[in-house]
């Protein structure tokens, strides 16, 4: 089935996939840090997936905060009654899913939200599309609402162009099911990447990215690149987009991206602070790391907090430790960025890693510590590093009942889906370990 020249195939179902930068929790905390008023969680709020694919993010965020209505929209009309269906047997009465295109769904009144996310649409639509979305966030998105975009990107992404064509020319010209065209394409890119194809021989990214394909199944790859609209976009083209719409550009909803100093090779840190925030800082940022997905973290009239105001705002946030998290550290923390591995020296993230390891703690509590303690701006870009690492987390300030247990029910005896461990007390999920 094709929807607007998008794939949508039963054949080969996109495979179910959960976006922790879209949980209410996470966004308030990331916007928080980065000096803005955002939506509080603890009160009433509503929520809304623009492109919701299988459904999992809804399903999971509906189930861990039961203080938020959300809402779920998607053209494919098999994804929604799946998801749909999940969500009845759970008894999640905070969601409802809603099959539509975005055209049409632009044109529907409603209530505004103070979230709306998407991820894996804005670069895979038309013009037509990427319009009602527009209209959608314009109309729809509250004062003060957040928008997440994720989507992919320039220059990191430019690569696949060439091998998207050819997986687009296949879908259409080679028999066979979705599945088997996908199979003979990953195959013909295969050969003329052994056979010394000049896309290949030029841009070794090229054939690190053919790896990567061909461990996906098919489904995934018939959904990411056989569509005939598929193209990586320019920040500075998206920033202006939504600036058109109302809404200001605040920053990245993968936070390590906010911080240079974790994200940008060091040679480059000094002249990238020499440029205006916004369009172009973004697009040297975007080559700096080769971006190749975007995760863009947008308010609807950014409210930015002055100095005190910020920092009440971090001191209400309370963060726990995540299951894996070390409750010691013996050296360095490494993490693994785009730029390569980056070490995060102990003395900076041992004082707050061993501190949540005791049980939840606020920030406020936190920055008594030293070397916290005359420097809170360490202590934010120190946990902001840890929740992207997946050692740390932001906090719900309730812990009422929800209908976590419910859904994991459900979706254990599903084939495909990712094995999560829900935790309404961070209003969100985590990938469980499996053991070996």
């Amino acid at each position: 089935m094709d929807i607007d020249g998008y794939v949508a195939d039963a054949d080969a179902a996109y495979p179910m996939h959960f976006h922790r930068e879209q949980m209410p929790a996470w966004l308030h905390a990331t916007a928080t840090a980065l000096g803005f008023r955002a939506p509080d969680p603890a009160r009433p709020y509503r929520w809304c997936e623009l492109g919701s694919g299988a459904g999992l993010t809804a399903l999971v965020a509906a189930a861990c905060n039961p203080a938020g209505h959300f809402t779920a929209v998607d053209a494919d009309a098999a994804q929604i009654a799946r998801a749909r269906g999940i969500a009845e047997r759970a008894g999640l009465a905070n969601l409802d899913f809603v099959h539509a295109d975005l055209r049409e769904y632009a044109a529907q009144r409603g209530e505004a939200f103070d979230f709306i996310v998407s991820h894996g649409l804005w670069a895979w639509v038309s013009e037509a599309v990427r319009d009602a979305f527009l209209g959608i966030v314009e109309r729809r998105l509250a004062p003060g609402g957040l928008l997440e975009l994720g989507y992919m990107s320039h220059p990191g992404a430019s690569q696949l162009q060439g091998a998207q064509r050819l997986l687009h020319e296949a879908g259409r010209h080679l028999e066979g099911d979705t599945a088997a065209r996908v199979t003979a394409t990953l195959a013909l890119l295969r050969d003329l990447a052994d056979g010394g194809a000049g896309l290949f021989a030029e841009h070794p990214g090229a054939a690190r990215q053919l790896d990567a394909m061909e461990r996906e199944p098919a489904g995934y790859i018939a959904h990411e690149f056989l569509g005939a609209h598929w193209q990586p976009q320019h920040v500075a083209d998206v920033i202006r987009a939504f600036a058109g719409a109302g809404c200001d550009f605040i920053g990245s909803a993968t936070p390590i991206e906010n911080i240079d100093a974790l994200s940008i090779p060091g040679a480059l840190q000094a002249r990238l602070r020499t440029l205006p925030p916004g369009p172009l800082a973004e697009t040297a940022r975007d080559l700096a790391r080769n971006q190749s997905l975007r995760r863009d973290l947008f308010q609807r009239g950014a409210q930015r907090l002055g100095g005190a105001a910020h920092l009440d705002a971090l001191d209400a946030l309370v963060f726990a430790a995540l299951p894996g998290a070390p409750s010691a550290l013996d050296g360095d923390l490494r993490f693994d960025t785009r730029i390569g591995p980056v070490t995060g020296a102990r003395e900076l993230f041992a004082p707050a890693l061993d501190a949540i390891a005791q049980g939840p703690q606020s920030f406020a509590r936190l920055r008594t510590l030293a070397p916290y303690d005359a420097r809170p701006g360490l202590l934010n870009q120190a946990l902001q590093a840890l929740t992207w690492a997946g050692f740390a987390h932001a906090c719900l300030p309730s812990s009422r009942d929800t209908s976590a247990d419910a859904l994991a029910r459900q979706l254990s005896p599903l084939p495909g889906v990712p094995a999560l461990a829900l935790l309404p007390v961070i209003g969100s999920a985590v990938l469980r370990q499996v053991p070996r």
